[in-house]
């Protein structure tokens, strides 16, 4: 009888009474890509915490090739060659690619350590997983998604036969997704069974061969990928089918102004950018990471310097030198690192609603929580009370957290930088349909984002930057994902 690589049987875990999985099966074979897939919150965490032996089941088996395993510590589950790649990466920045990926075989190592053959033998390595590295770098001059490629080969150095992937294209845009994505399928075709979690339903349905999806610590489905369709597993992601409403057509005719930007630059990463932002609108800017797409909005925002050029907000010249002049003007900014950028994630939910407010001199205690209270109930926060820590929260939940902090300061330029990376499909409607209800009260919005459906979906006008010079700007009724794409390689005309 065949049994599968890897089996886990009916876990189930609870904390404080408080049951997270329940009665959970997942199977998986040798060379096969099975997508782990749930709205935050969902189980999927606390089940793969499970498989990689950080923290134990309450009851449930875990077999490998038919046989009962029961780890103790992640080390447990490394020697029975499962390993897992979480998205905060496991490497040290002051050694080289190399040392890195050999670190768990020379670290106890007494003598000398031939250098030149280690280097050699890391290139070789990286080359035939199709990574190219040079061995001698420092990790800390790689990018995210060279860090990202260098965890996933140095798992692979470590044998492994089941590998476990958090997310790792949440952090990545345009074609680091795909060069990783071509990465799992070289692990799938040397027989690694590989368990995938992702929000992006395109890599899911491009990529797996099985999915299993969690919600609410329960099992709502499984099966081939090939027997399913993308609003089903929403469906069952979120017990509703999301429905994907385009922006309303606005009229520009007599809009007001509320901000102008003319002739930004800054040698080397902006060139000459220029464009106009109306009440009620969602101005989308899109393009390849690189393209100063993050440099132009933290421009605005006045947390990088420019060179030259003018900011105007509603027809006068704003003079921005700092985050706090651009906060006094009405512009906030979620940034596309909310954790480490955009949040205090040691203080509450309510501290960090109320941390940006200009106008704040004295603390009311009773009108903070009565406020907070109400930013949970119209933006629909999961939480258990607005005193809990920020970081104690999902990523949906903390990113509307910022949303709250820049309502409470009354902006009326917000600037989205990647709103919705690594957020679930649920949380991402939710999102949308605040910004729709933020445009119809008379805010102006600039959305940045990788995913170009998110772009088309949710803008009135689109920019499309390349090498730091606007390349296009796109009426949404005429843009493709296509038009989109031809000027983020690098067209040269500007459309309107």
């Amino acid at each position: 009888m065949a049994f599968p690589l890897l089996e886990m049987r009916n876990i189930s875990k609870s904390y404080n009474s408080v049951k997270v999985l329940h009665n959970i099966n997942l199977k998986i074979n040798s060379g096969e890509i099975l997508a782990l897939v749930g709205e935050n919150g969902a189980g999927k965490s606390t089940l793969i915490k499970i498989l990689s032996g950080a923290i134990q089941a309450d009851s449930g088996d875990i077999l490998l090739n038919g046989k009962k395993v029961n780890f103790q510590t992640p080390l447990d589950a490394e020697k029975n060659e499962i390993v897992t790649v979480y998205q905060e990466l496991n490497l040290f920045p002051h050694l080289s690619v190399a040392e890195n990926l050999f670190y768990s075989r020379y670290k106890n190592t007494r003598g000398w350590i031939r250098w030149r053959k280690m280097n050699e033998e890391a290139e070789k390595f990286l080359k035939d997983f199709g990574v190219h590295l040079r061995a001698d770098q420092p990790v800390r001059e790689l990018s995210i998604a060279e860090k990202q490629m260098l965890e996933i080969a140095k798992a692979l150095h470590r044998n492994a036969r089941v590998m476990i992937l958090d997310e790792p294209t949440a952090v990545l845009g345009g074609d680091d997704v795909e060069r990783l994505l071509q990465i799992v399928k070289r692990l799938k075709n040397r027989g690694v069974a590989v368990i995938f979690i992702s929000h992006r339903l395109d890599e899911i349905f491009g990529l797996a061969d099985r999915y299993l999806v969690l919600k609410d610590g329960q099992q709502m489905g499984d099966g081939n990928i090939c027997d399913t369709t993308p609003d089903d597993l929403i469906g069952m992601m979120v017990g509703r089918h999301i429905r994907v409403v385009p922006q309303k057509k606005i009229e520009y005719e007599n809009r007001t102004e509320l901000l102008r930007v003319e002739n930004l630059s800054r040698k080397g990463v902006l060139s000459n950018i220029n464009f106009t932002l109306y009440k009620g609108e969602v101005l989308g800017i899109a393009g390849l990471r690189g393209s100063g797409r993050t440099e132009l909005v933290r421009a605005i925002f006045g947390a990088d310097p420019v060179e030259s050029g003018k900011i105007y907000v509603r027809g006068r010249e704003a003079v921005i030198h700092s985050p706090r002049d651009a906060v006094r003007y009405g512009i906030g900014l979620v940034p596309e690192d909310r954790g480490n950028q955009g949040l205090f994630k040691n203080l509450s939910v309510t501290h960090n609603m109320f941390i940006a407010n200009p106008k704040l001199k004295w603390i009311h205690y009773r009108n903070e929580r009565n406020k907070a209270a109400a930013y949970v109930e119209s933006l629909k926060i999961k939480l258990t009370h607005p005193g809990v820590l920020v970081g104690s929260l999902s990523g949906g939940n903390q990113q509307k957290v910022v949303l709250a902090k820049w309502l409470e300061a009354r902006v009326d330029i917000l600037l989205l930088d990647e709103p919705t990376r690594g957020i679930d499909v649920g949380s991402k409607a939710q999102i949308y349909s605040i910004v729709r209800k933020l445009c119809e009260q008379g805010m102006g919005i600039i959305l940045i984002s990788s995913e170009l459906p998110e772009i088309l979906e949710n803008s009135h006008r689109i920019l499309v930057l390349s090498k730091g010079k606007i390349t296009a700007e796109l009426d949404r009724a005429s843009a493709t994902e296509e038009i989109i794409m031809k000027y983020a390689v690098g067209g040269s005309s500007v459309e309107k």
